[in-house]
């Protein structure tokens, strides 16, 4: 099936424990309490407590916590460049 708008990206973080990529992403790291991910030219750290991946699609990702403890988003140019895992 092919999209007929490209609406981009969206990160939502739900209730202080989830958080939801709507759009075009990359997963880089996966961890027992963490996800870091890479959606456009952002870079997207979230850890927690007791991480569940409830969704994980080519366009759709659903990361829940009892409790997200600490998030960082940043840009490529932040990191200065493309960032290693």
């Amino acid at each position: 099936m092919r999209k007929l708008f490209n609406t981009g990206s969206s990160v939502t973080i739900e209730e202080f424990s989830s958080l939801r990529i709507n759009g075009p992403y990359t997963l880089l790291k996966l961890g027992p309490d963490f996800a870091m991910l890479k959606s456009g030219d952002y870079m997207i750290e979230a850890s927690g407590e007791d991480l569940i991946v409830e969704t994980l699609s080519e366009e759709m990702a659903v990361f829940s916590f009892t409790t997200i403890t600490a998030m960082r988003v940043t840009t490529e140019q932040d990191n200065g460049g493309t960032r290693g895992a």
